[in-house]
């Protein structure tokens, strides 16, 4: 593999609606529905395949319905599952994602499952240390400590998506090469609003690069030497599910090509602006030709 993933996944059940009912409400109509595939390692690993990249998920399912659909799902999207473990009479985890008709925002309560925390077996360290990349998103923590020592002792590159403070996070940084993090993660984590500041908090944790995604606003990249701010891009947005989750697998794939840290932004903008068009988080995650044209178009 170019890249393994090592997280959360789960099974999306998506509807439009024109707003959010409260509770005893009349019943709302939704303008469409979709089931999908979701989480962010594994979406940022299908966000890679379609580009041509090489990827594989580590992780654990039940043995239910929803975990057969996501199994299936990451297999059709060519994603390697042979190290995907499935425990027999648990359940999978799943979410319902309420998307706003007029603005693409999203609403997402989530079901955690029955399963057991990912128990890493014989043979995982060498299918992590094999690819280049190992992309983690702070869950399955154990199991993603452990993962990034293998990586770091092998001479491989680890990303992980920040989203929120979480148990042992102090142990996984410091093995973290590079950090990128939602708009609400630097101050969440550091307590500075400034994200300036925050950033270069965050730097001194061991991290060579932290990227800080703003939505429609872009995103801003600092390493030791440059702070770069790259704007995002506006198109017709029907969804934001899973955007970030795009924007991470655009910035591997940029790391993997060994572009600078602009255009790597810029491309995987460009990536987690053309996912937004379409209901659910890998509907329309693009293949490489189309992100291509996308940016001849805006250059």
């Amino acid at each position: 593999m170019d890249v393994v993933g090592l997280g959360y996944c789960n099974w999306d059940y998506l509807g439009i609606v024109d707003r959010i009912p409260e509770f005893d409400a009349p019943v709302r109509d939704m303008a469409d529905f979709l089931e999908a595939g979701g989480g962010p390692v594994a979406t940022a690993l299908v966000a890679l395949a379609r580009l041509g990249v090489r990827t594989g998920h580590l992780g654990v399912l039940g043995d239910d319905e929803p975990g057969s659909k996501i199994r299936r799902a990451l297999e059709e999207e060519g994603v390697d599952v042979c190290r995907l473990r499935v425990q027999h009479g648990a359940r999978s985890k799943v979410s319902l994602v309420l998307v706003e008709a007029a603005t693409g925002r999203r609403s997402i309560v989530c079901y955690r499952g029955t399963h057991d925390e990912l128990r890493l077996q014989d043979g995982d360290r060498e299918y992590v240390t094999a690819a280049r990349f190992l992309h983690l998103d702070g869950n399955q923590m154990g199991a993603a400590i452990t993962a990034a020592h293998w990586m770091r002792e092998a001479g491989g590159t680890v990303v992980l998506d920040a989203n929120k403070p979480r148990a042992h996070l102090d142990e996984l940084l410091p093995l973290v090469d590079v950090l990128i993090t939602n708009s609400t993660f630097p101050e969440a984590y550091t307590g500075h609003e400034n994200l300036s500041r925050a950033q270069h908090e965050l730097m001194g944790t061991g991290s060579s690069m932290i990227v800080t995604t703003l939505g429609e606003d872009g995103c801003v990249c600092r390493t030791a030497d440059s702070c770069v701010r790259v704007p995002g891009f506006a198109v017709d947005v029907v969804d934001t599910t899973g955007a970030g989750d795009a924007f991470h697998g655009g910035f591997i794939y940029g790391l993997l090509r060994g572009w600078r840290v602009r255009r790597s932004a810029r491309f995987a903008g460009a990536v987690a602006a053309l996912s937004c068009t379409a209901l659910g988080g890998r509907s329309a995650l693009p293949r490489l030709q189309d992100v291509e044209a996308f940016l001849a178009g805006r250059s």
